[in-house]
């Protein structure tokens, strides 16, 4: 299998070209494939062999958060910013809330007890990931994944019947327990979004393994990480492997120097955006160069 490269959407496209010269020309002279479905779970899957469906998530991201305490079944519980509509509840900002460390603790503090009532066990990983451990015969809970939901009513993200409805009381309570929380309202005053619920999302139990079709996986998104470790490939593997999975979809310096390291080597590549455009680069398609911008 050739080297796999992951890039933005092709709207978000652009800075990158602009920081990696090569990478325009490498999609100018490239084979347009099919079209795929846009997201994580389409990209993974072409890497990782016989992922389920849904995927375990929690799971998968404990792997990184925590690997000395990743066994069983997790839930990952993400502090959110929800606001109530006329129309339903939008969910406008998931994880990635820029919370301190005092904020992580006073907030997990406010929910932890209703995670002590029920039997489950809480632990706020990090300031993007919090976790619960539901009961091992606790029917399905949670959401899609916050990435789908983003801007959008949570109403179409949650499970239909007991498991919706279950999904709903636990959000319920816990806006309860973070409404009119004094760090919230030190935010509202610093201008940031308030923390007034926990998205519940990715149960599932960890995967007994997982096989990659890549030697070596460099990422900055837990989930892709947590899949990598379980089929134990490794960013360390990076200089020495021929099949390299390099996930730039965030468009950062970072993802800019791999990105080139990667075009640099003039090896066979395949590549993904994030919109679902899919292209495969050869080194004979070097010899393309009458090509223009690519379609």
């Amino acid at each position: 299998m050739p080297s796999v490269l992951w890039l933005p959407a092709r709207r978000h496209l652009g800075e990158l070209a602009e920081q990696v010269p090569a990478l325009r020309r490498v999609l100018s002279t490239a084979t347009r494939q099919a079209d795929q479905g846009g997201g994580a779970t389409a990209l993974m899957s072409d890497v990782f062999d016989a992922l389920p469906s849904p995927m375990p998530a929690a799971a998968l991201t404990r792997r990184v958060d925590a690997p000395d305490d990743c066994a069983g079944r997790w839930l990952r519980a993400d502090p959110c910013h929800l606001r109530v509509e006329i129309a339903g509840v939008r969910m406008l900002a998931c994880s990635d809330l820029v919370l301190s460390p005092e904020e992580v603790a006073g907030l997990a503090s406010a929910v932890r007890p209703l995670f002590d009532d029920a039997g489950w066990r809480f632990d706020a990983a990090q300031p993007k990931r919090w976790y619960a451990q539901p009961e091992t015969a606790h029917p399905p809970i949670g959401g899609d994944a916050p990435e789908a939901v983003l801007g959008a009513y949570i109403d179409t993200a949650l499970p239909q019947g007991e498991a919706g409805r279950a999904t709903r009381r636990w959000l319920n309570e816990l806006q309860m327990a973070l409404h009119d929380h004094p760090l919230n309202h030190a935010r509202r005053e610093r201008g940031l979004p308030e923390v007034n619920s926990l998205w519940l999302h990715g149960d599932g139990a960890v995967l007994s393994s997982l096989s990659a079709r890549v030697d070596a996986v460099w990422s900055q998104d837990a989930l892709v990480l947590g899949c990598a470790a379980l089929a134990g490939v490794h960013e360390s593997d990076l200089l020495s492997s021929r099949r390299l999975l390099i996930d730039a979809r965030l468009g950062d310096d970072a993802s800019a120097r791999h990105v080139a390291k990667v075009l640099s080597r003039g090896e066979s590549t395949d590549i993904s955006l994030a919109s679902g455009e899919r292209f495969a680069w050869r080194p004979w398609h070097r010899l393309r160069f009458w090509r223009g911008e690519p379609q």
